[in-house]
């Protein structure tokens, strides 16, 4: 019953840092969320982390929904449903987010799905949010959803063999496979991490104004005009990167290059200038890719979706190291014997780590 226990605070960790990591990559909650605000107060509080039925994109007047509006994603409740989509309102607000932020009925396919209830109550782990949302960074969530992984390879893949003494011992046996498999999780996890740390955001900041000209970075409204962009390749291999302009940038010399490791490249970016006089600050979107694929592969991947080619990446690496094993001949082997005590499964996995 115990061990019970263990694996089902495990799988529960797990969930909820995979579903926070799938959810970074996508860009969008997948099956986990947590409230950013307290316009849901008292139903979800401010930092609480709930659970998504991905499945459900009809929801009814009174289901409480996950939707985008903009670039932001809002849990909210289904206050009505017309012809146009959905009307929505915070449990914890005055008007609808149609009245009050002037948002148009959210379309069905805006939708992330419906928040998971049990008996009318949503199911929710409080201010866990919190530190899921500020405490880790995207790195430290690829990290620790692989720490998890790597827990349970220990877990299911361990051989114990109990042996009868005096003293109760038993041995912990880590066979080939074991380690196998945890190396090749560190290779993907080290793929994965070297290439989001990679992709970054180039803001390029100016004005839009009647006395455009009359300083640096001041254009007149409607103005087309050009800026120079540097991208630098910090790492010591060459990496494959692409170009995805934003909103007013019209065009790039170069949308896509290779640089070898310490190397640069210097892109015009084209612009034109709003016709409302404000300061603008639209964004270049660079992804970094290691070259594993060739360019002609790469290309449509991208266009698809930036996560697309990094996946593509993982399954290649993935189908090498599955290939590489089955043809070494090698798994059952033992490797690794610990002698121990009767102590808990977290205890074991401590003093695995500790060889």
């Amino acid at each position: 019953m115990k061990r019970i226990l263990e694996y089902t605070v495990l799988a529960i960790i797990g969930v909820l840092v995979t579903g926070s990591l799938v959810g970074m990559l996508l860009d969008r909650p997948v099956f986990i969320s947590y409230a950013y605000s307290g316009s849901m107060e008292p139903t979800i509080n401010k930092g609480d982390i709930f659970f998504i039925n991905p499945l459900a994109r009809s929801p009814e007047a009174g289901d409480i929904i996950v939707f985008q509006t903009g670039n932001v994603w809002t849990v909210h409740r289904v206050y009505a449903v017309t012809e146009g989509g959905y009307i929505t309102k915070g449990d914890n607000n005055i008007a609808t987010d149609q009245q009050s932020h002037n948002i148009p009925p959210i379309p069905g396919d805006r939708i992330a799905g419906t928040v998971i209830t049990l008996n009318g109550a949503p199911l929710r782990i409080p201010q866990l949010g919190n530190y899921f949302g500020t405490g880790l960074s995207d790195r430290g969530k690829v990290l620790l959803a692989g720490l998890l992984i790597v827990i349970g390879i220990l877990a299911f893949t361990g051989d114990e063999t109990a042996r009868h003494s005096r003293k109760s011992q038993k041995k912990i046996t880590v066979k080939f496979k074991t380690l196998y498999a945890l190396t090749s999780v560190f290779l993907l996890l080290m793929v994965a991490v070297s290439t989001l740390v990679s992709w970054e955001v180039i803001p390029i900041t100016y004005s839009v104004t009647s006395a455009g000209g009359l300083r640096e970075g001041w254009y007149l409204p409607g103005e087309e005009f050009q800026q120079k962009v540097t991208i630098k390749n910090s790492n010591v291999y060459p990496m494959l990167y692409y170009v995805s302009p934003g909103p007013t940038i019209t065009g790039v010399s170069k949308d896509g290059f290779k640089l070898g490791g310490g190397e640069d490249e210097s892109i015009t970016v084209t612009l034109r200038a709003p016709q409302t006089t404000a300061m603008y600050s639209p964004r270049l979107q660079v992804n970094a890719y290691l070259p594993l694929l060739p360019t002609s592969v790469m290309e449509p991947l991208y266009r698809v979706h930036p996560m697309v080619p990094l996946m593509a990446i993982l399954l290649e690496i993935s189908a090498f190291l599955g290939v590489l094993y089955l043809v070494s001949g090698i798994g059952n082997e033992d490797v690794l014997r610990i002698r121990r005590r009767r102590s808990s499964f977290f205890r074991e996995i401590a003093e695995v780590f500790r060889i």
